[in-house]
């Protein structure tokens, strides 16, 4: 039973009644660890890192100047990689742990922090993955903002030479094949080159519809007839094809053969020729090209097959190497092509160059 007169600490949880304590001791050893718990400062960083560059680090030892220990939030964590965000979740907590390794920072947890549909009640998502929080570190006014709301104290980042230290710019200099490495931590820049982020930075090529009206155009001036047979587009370039009116005029058949025994038996593609050279080659595109054309009595086949990922890619051969076949009764040809971009984006991006490869053509 509690005295009456007895001694109240107050803490976040608001009052704890130490009589509750049946000693002297055990009561100093409570006061003692509550102490230490609150005087540990924690605070949380949130960003995109995309990638992880020189003005993060810098920031990150600024907080550390002031605060005990830091969590750092890898924000939209859950996206698939797409041009602007060409690295997962995954990928950036690896950049920014092998960072703190290598540079013996302490005290720094790194978390993944996925988006919400809700905008408004994200920040309490937040607070509810994470562990416990007082201050929140940002660039953001949007998401500081946010923080404020909910009663966090919050910190506006310095911003240190932003024209150079950005994402942005950093993405585009790979791509544009300019100097970059000054302005990553040097991890940063071993980590992104073992992963081929100067491929993974070309820019997606854009499917228009007027790619398909062009080959609609060019392939009834010429009376031509097409059958396609296709394997890592699925049947995207048969649905782009028959997307204008008119197109059963010049459009014969479209066979979809994504697997090795298709290949065989449907376009008298050579077995021991995918044994030797693989399903995605030069050699098995032609075939496929000529098998459907002359299967199905065309002026032109056309075929696809490749790697579209997320798997299957080789160091030969990776993901996103997509191989054209176009058969004519004069020439059997094909076009190798090297694509960024998730698997979606490779089957789309390998369709609109199959029909702009054959509008080339056509137009000769």
């Amino acid at each position: 039973m509690a005295k009456e007169n007895a001694p109240y600490i107050e803490t976040d949880l608001k009052y704890i009644n130490l009589s509750i304590f049946s000693s002297e001791y055990w009561r100093a050893i409570f006061i003692i660890n509550l102490i230490t718990f609150q005087s540990v400062m924690t605070s949380l960083f949130i960003g995109r890192f995309q990638p992880f560059h020189k003005g993060h680090l810098k920031a990150i030892e600024q907080i550390l100047e002031d605060r005990d220990s830091l969590m750092i939030g890898v924000g939209s964590a859950q996206r698939k990689r797409k041009e602007n965000d060409p690295l997962s979740g995954g990928e950036r907590i690896t950049m920014i742990k092998r960072v703190l390794e290598s540079r013996d920072l302490k005290n720094i947890e790194v978390y993944p922090v996925p988006d919400i549909e809700c905008h408004p009640a994200w920040p309490y998502y937040v607070e509810a993955i994470l562990p416990r929080f007082d201050r929140v570190y940002g660039n953001s006014e949007v998401v500081l903002n946010l923080f404020e709301k909910i009663g966090h104290e919050t910190r506006k980042l310095e911003q240190i030479n932003r024209d150079e230290y950005s994402g942005t710019e950093i993405r585009k200099r790979i791509r544009e094949g300019r100097k970059w490495k000054g302005l990553v931590p040097e991890e940063v820049a071993d980590y992104l080159e073992e992963i081929d982020m100067k491929e993974r930075s070309k820019p997606i090529i854009e499917v228009k519809s007027e790619t398909e009206k062009d080959i609609a155009h060019l392939l009834t001036k010429n009376d031509k007839t097409i059958a396609t047979a296709e394997s890592c587009t699925g049947g995207l370039v048969s649905n782009r094809l028959t997307n204008v009116p008119g197109s059963s005029d010049y459009f014969i058949a479209g066979l979809v053969t994504y697997s090795n025994r298709a290949k065989t038996e449907l376009l008298n593609v050579d077995e021991k020729m995918i044994d030797k050279k693989g399903a995605v080659s030069s050699e098995v595109a032609e075939q496929m090209a000529e098998g459907v054309r002359k299967d199905r009595n065309t002026d032109i086949g056309l075929s696809t097959t490749g790697i579209a990922g997320p798997g299957g890619g080789s160091e030969e051969k990776p993901v996103g190497t997509v191989y054209i076949g176009i058969s004519r009764e004069e020439k059997t040809e094909n076009i190798l092509f090297q694509f960024s971009g998730e698997r979606e984006k490779v089957k789309e991006q390998a369709s609109e160059k199959a029909l702009k490869s054959l509008i080339d053509r056509l137009e000769d």
